[in-house]
């Protein structure tokens, strides 16, 4: 898969999941990876399970894995997984498990965890409900149709390229969730604006996430300049973003009835 194969070549380059591209951000919604964080940890219980879809470098699960007594995350990139153990050991957490799987087929039985989340990764609804036990709960980052939307059209091509013209995905989303069965409890979206300090930060920004997976520094570069020219404020050259959080819950198994 083009995901597996981009997380594991910024894994292989960079160490990790994580940008090292100077930026100022400005949160008036509120921090969406701190919101993601206290909800995760709100579902903890002594005895739960937490399984977390698409993990990387499983540097955010290992954050919120001490609510949780067995912790699984998964993902198809070998080389990030590699990371992931290295960060597990280093803190120490054996209760935490990190597995290559296949998201849409997990192998995991019926009704066998507590809490799915995938942050920024895949959602198979159908799946997400099937391993979940009754009364469990999944929650989803994503990134909404309006994220970097003047990069997008500047380049001509990107993530979600184009939605912005249709239904908002954090609704398409909640409707397969619904469809699948699960009842949809949040529905949250978060608009922010991250200023990187210089061209340089923004252009090694890109090349550790997938906003435009096939961003090229010179082969973009005309593209690149222009929209820097556009976009640059007193804060340095301006990024907006748009992610949502949806959270579900499967109802809980109803007992028969003895009349």
């Amino acid at each position: 898969m083009m995901d597996a194969e981009f997380y594991s070549r910024v894994a292989e380059r960079f160490g990790g999941y994580f940008s090292n591209a100077r930026s100022t951000d400005i949160f008036p919604d509120g921090r969406p990876d701190a919101v993601f964080d206290e909800l995760v940890t709100a579902l903890g219980a002594q005895n739960a399970q937490l399984l977390d879809v698409g993990c990387a470098d499983g540097r955010s699960l290992l954050r919120v894995s001490s609510a949780y007594s067995s912790v699984i995350g998964m993902d198809l990139s070998p080389a990030m997984l590699e990371c992931a153990t290295r960060y597990r050991a280093d803190a120490g957490l054996e209760h935490v498990t990190f597995e290559l799987r296949d998201a849409s087929d997990t192998g995991l039985p019926d009704g066998s965890t507590d809490v799915v989340t995938s942050r920024r990764g895949p959602l198979f609804a159908g799946e997400f409900e099937r391993v979940l036990r009754p009364g469990g709960s999944l929650l989803y980052m994503g990134i909404g149709e309006q994220d970097a939307r003047e990069l997008k059209e500047t380049l001509g091509r990107g993530q979600n390229f184009g939605s912005w013209n249709g239904r908002p995905l954090s609704e398409e989303l909640a409707q397969e969730l619904s469809d699948a069965g699960l009842v949809v409890t949040r529905n949250q979206a978060f608009r922010f604006e991250e200023f990187y300090h210089s061209a340089d930060d923004l252009d090694t920004f890109l090349h550790q996430v997938p906003i435009v997976d096939t961003y090229d520094t010179a082969a973009d570069k005309e593209a690149f300049d222009r929209y820097v020219a556009t976009m640059t404020a007193d804060q340095g050259v301006r990024l907006r973003r748009h992610w949502f959080i949806v959270e579900a819950r499967k109802p809980a198994a109803v007992a028969p009835s003895h009349v």
